[in-house]
C-alpha cells in the first residue's frame, strides 16, 4: 500500500510537469514575439497559433502516457494481490526495517488481525513475546545477508495470535529487491493440526508396540518361564516318591532341577532386562560404563568398559546413535553368544571416535545371510549409518564376535564424548 502510494505520487508529478512545460513554453514565445515590436493583436495571433497545437498534442500525450501506465500500474497489482489472496498461507511482506507494509486473507485468518491493523505494524507483534528479542537480532542478521529461506527448513518456530495463543508453525523467507529498498515476504503456514496429528500417530504406534510387546512377554513367559517351572515340580514330585527307595536317584533329580531353577532365574533376569530402559546421560563414557554394570548384573556375564582419554566429542545425537548400537550389541550377545565374557571399547582414530564390543562366545558366518535372529545387526548397521558413520562385524564360528563402530568427531572439540 505504501509502495502504491509513492507510485501514485511519482504519476501524479509527472501529470502536474505536463501542465507546468506548456505554461512554461507559452511564456517563452509570448516573450520572443513582443520582443520584434509587433502590435498586440498580432502577437497574440502568432503566439496562439504556434503554441496551441504543441500545447494541446504535448499535453494530450502526457496523459495518455500517465493514464496508460497508471491502469496497467492498477492492473498489474490486482494481479498481484490476486496471487497473494490465492495462496493457501498467510502471506506477510515486511519492509527492511521490520514494518508490514502488505498481508493476505490467509494472515488475518491465523492471526486473527485485520488488514488494516497490521499494516505498518512491527512484524515482531506476530512473535511470542519470549522470542522477540532473539528474533530481533535474528531479523538483524538475515537483512545483512538476504537469503531464500525454505518452509520446513528444521527449525522449531512459533507465531501468536491476537487473543495471545501461540501455534506452531513453518516459515518460509524469501528477498526481493524493489526500488524503495528490500522487502522480505514471509509464507507462514499454521501446523497445528500436523503436529497433532503426529503426536496422535506417535501415540498409535506406541501403543501397538506396548501390545505386541505384552503379547511377547506372555509367550514367552508362557512357553518358557512357566513350563520350566512346570518341569521342576514334576521332578520335585517324583523325586519326593523316590526319596526312601532310590536316594542317589532323587540327588541326581535335584541337582537337576536347581539347574532347571537357575536356568528359569537366567530367564528371568533376561526378561528384566528387556524391560528396563537404558538411559543415556549425555556423557558416552559414563553411559557406557552404566549400561555395562547393568548388562552385568543381569545378565552374570563378566563385562569390562575401557575409555580411552580425551576422546573427542561426537556431538549428542551420534553418541546416543553409538549408545543404542553398544545396547543393541549387548543384547546380541545375551541372547545369541552364549559368551562368559564381554568388553566395551571406547577410542579414537585421527577424525573418528570407535567403539568396539566383543565376546568369547560361540560366533557365526560373518560373511552369510542370517535370518531374523540377526535382525540386530542390521539395525545396528543402519543406525550407524544414518549418524554418518560406518558399522563392522567381525566373527567366525567358535571364536566370538567383534562389532567395530566409527563416527566422525566434532572439529575442535575434545574430551567431551
Amino acid at each position: 500500500m505504501a509502495k502504491q502510494a509513492r507510485r501514485d505520487t511519482r504519476l501524479d508529478r509527472l501529470q502536474v510537469l505536463a501542465v507546468v512545460l506548456p505554461v512554461a513554453y507559452i511564456i517563452f514565445i509570448v516573450t520572443a514575439v513582443y520582443s520584434f515590436g509587433l502590435p498586440l493583436w498580432a502577437g497574440a495571433v502568432i503566439t496562439a497559433g504556434i503554441s496551441i497545437p504543441a500545447v494541446i498534442g504535448f499535453a494530450f500525450l502526457i496523459f495518455r502516457s500517465v493514464t496508460g501506465m497508471r491502469d496497467d500500474l492498477i492492473e498489474r497489482e490486482a494481479k498481484f494481490r490476486d496471487l497473494l489472496e490465492s495462496a493457501p498461507d498467510a502471506i506477510v511482506i515486511v519492509d527492511s526495517e521490520g514494518r508490514i507494509v502488505m498481508v493476505n486473507q490467509q494472515t488475518e485468518r491465523i492471526f486473527g488481525w485485520r488488514a488494516g491493523e497490521l499494516v505498518g505494524m512491527d512484524v515482531d507483534t506476530l512473535i511470542p513475546r519470549e522470542m522477540r528479542g532473539n528474533h530481533l537480532r535474528q531479523r538483524v542478521g538475515y537483512g545483512a545477508s538476504p537469503h531464500t529461506r525454505e518452509m520446513g527448513a528444521g527449525l522449531q518456530l512459533r507465531g501468536e495470535r491476537k487473543d495471545g495463543t501461540v501455534f506452531p508453525a513453518e516459515i518460509s523467507l524469501s528477498p526481493i529487491r524493489t526500488v524503495d529498498g528490500m522487502l522480505v515476504i514471509s509464507t507462514v503456514r499454521d501446523i497445528t493440526e500436523r503436529k497433532r496429528m503426529e503426536v496422535e500417530r506417535e501415540q498409535l504406534l506406541a501403543e501397538a508396540e506396548a501390545e505386541r510387546e505384552r503379547q511377547r512377554i506372555g509367550m514367552d513367559l508362557h512357553d518358557g518361564v512357566i513350563q520350566s517351572i512346570y518341569a521342576v515340580g514334576l521332578n520335585l514330585e517324583n523325586a519326593a516318591a523316590d526319596v526312601t527307595d532310590d536316594p542317589p536317584a532323587v540327588a541326581k533329580r535335584i541337582d537337576r532341577a536347581i539347574e532347571q531353577l537357575n536356568d528359569v532365574i537366567r530367564d528371568i533376569r533376561s526378561y528384566i532386562m528387556d524391560l528396563r530402559p537404558a538411559r543415556f546421560t549425555g556423557n558416552l563414557g559414563e553411559s557406557l560404563a552404566a549400561l555395562a554394570e547393568d548388562f552385568r548384573a543381569n545378565s552374570l556375564i563378566d563385562t569390562t568398559v575401557r575409555v580411552e582419554p580425551s576422546v573427542p566429542a561426537v556431538g549428542e545425537e551420534r553418541a546416543m546413535a553409538m549408545f543404542h548400537i553398544a545396547q543393541e550389541a549387548l543384547n546380541n550377545v545375551r541372547k545369541h553368544a552364549r559368551a562368559t565374557s564381554v568388553t566395551l571399547a571406547l577410542s579414537s582414530n585421527d577424525a573418528h571416535v570407535r567403539l568396539e564390543i566383543s565376546d568369547n562366545g560361540e560366533g557365526f558366518e560373518s560373511g552369510m545371510e542370517h535370518g531374523e535372529e540377526h535382525r540386530g545387526l542390521r539395525n545396528m548397521a543402519s543406525r550407524a549409518r544414518s549418524a554418518g558413520g560406518t558399522l563392522c562385524v567381525e566373527s567366525a564360528p567358535g571364536e566370538g564376535t567383534l562389532v567395530r563402530v566409527e563416527l566422525p568427531a566434532l572439529e575442535g572439540v575434545g574430551d567431551r564424548a
